[in-house]
């Protein structure tokens, strides 16, 4: 039977998630396991966790090796425990004798100098830099009306800040809305970069007018994932609208999710065929390229941005991307998600010669 193994930070982290996909595993031959990277000893590399007993339809205690497939679903804090569980997910990543569904991204940084080299995708990415100074703001907020930053391995909106030149002043902004800091002088910038720069890395780029007339914060989210044959499948697009004066139109967040076909009707036809044929460029090179310079992905979340004039851009490419939208929009589709990482790792299964 094959081993699958579902990795979280913390216990409780997706478990009705993890639960609907053991339940349907029993029919792909397929065990389900659930633990933290914390789960495993060091000395036996045996893992405390918690298996998927098919009869009892539950999970139980358990002791078991390490299983052959492993399905990442880590998020990354600046906390404790995730600087603990990061060196040994490294560690699992690096063993010829164990399959991940999908390794991820290295980084934001690097998605968007892959992305810049490719020519369909690289007018649609907006221009990033790396925050390592006030002079690299000073030197954006010149050219455009606001700068964004945001973590290079962040996700789910936190961590993020707009800055804003109001009154020879830079107005500083988290993702809420809310005013963090009032900067006058260009030391007091340094040391507000310096204080940020010691939690995480961080990119910036122009802030781009991605709001309603209500002044809501919106995009529209892309779910892909792979199928039984390895293919790339689009499960799910919707249009997600933040709270009024947010930054960030994240359904963790409180977004409402909206359908993309009636919300795209209301765009003027000639603008609304060039939305179409520059999301279409999009969605059809970005899945497989990412596949080509990353390695093996199994889902990704695609994040585009739509300005009142009809520019497209691409906000964000989440290679652990959540599946709301589905159980907002389509909840008929619920099962395919479910059963897309036991298609995807059966497939893999063959491919390895591991049947």
């Amino acid at each position: 039977m094959i081993s699958l193994g579902f990795i979280t930070i913390e216990e409780q982290q997706e478990m009705e998630y993890c639960t609907e996909i053991a339940k349907r595993a029993g029919r792909y031959g397929i065990a389900v396991y659930r633990f933290t990277p914390l789960d495993i000893d060091p000395l036996t590399e045996k893992v405390h966790g918690r298996a998927f007993d098919e009869k009892r339809q539950a999970w139980t205690k358990s002791t078991f090796d390490i299983p052959s497939f492993l399905y990442d679903r880590c998020f990354y804090r600046s906390d404790i425990r995730s600087k603990k569980c990061k060196p040994i997910m490294q560690w699992l990543k690096r063993r010829p004798d164990l399959v991940f569904l999908g390794y991820g991204f290295p980084g934001k940084w690097d998605v968007y100098e892959k992305m810049i080299e490719h020519p369909l995708l690289s007018p649609y990415v907006p221009k990033t830099a790396r925050l390592q100074s006030s002079a690299d703001i000073l030197r954006m907020i010149r050219r455009e009306q606001a700068v964004i930053c945001k973590p290079e391995h962040g996700a789910g909106g936190r961590g993020i800040y707009v800055i804003q030149k109001a009154e020879r002043k830079l107005h500083i902004r988290d993702a809420s809305g809310q005013t963090t800091a009032l900067v006058g002088q260009k030391s007091e910038l340094e040391q507000w970069i310096s204080t940020l720069l010691q939690q995480h890395s961080y990119l910036i780029q122009p802030f781009l007018p991605l709001q309603t007339k209500e002044n809501e914060p919106f995009d529209v989210r892309f779910l892909f994932q792979k199928d039984g044959t390895g293919k790339w499948i689009e499960r799910c697009r919707a249009v997600r609208v933040g709270h009024p004066g947010m930054f960030i139109a994240n359904v963790r967040a409180g977004a409402d999710v909206r359908d993309f076909s009636g919300w795209i009707r209301s765009f003027p036809s000639p603008q609304r065929i060039l939305i179409i044929d520059g999301i279409e460029t999009i969605i059809r090179a970005l899945p497989s390229y990412m596949d080509e310079h990353f390695g093996t992905l199994f889902e990704l979340g695609i994040d585009i941005g739509i300005t009142k004039e009809g520019g497209v851009w691409i906000i964000d490419v989440n290679s652990k991307p959540g599946r709301k939208i589905v159980a907002a929009l389509h909840p008929d589709k619920k099962d395919d998600v479910y059963e897309a990482p036991l298609q995807y790792c059966l497939f893999l299964a063959n491919e390895v010669n591991i049947l």
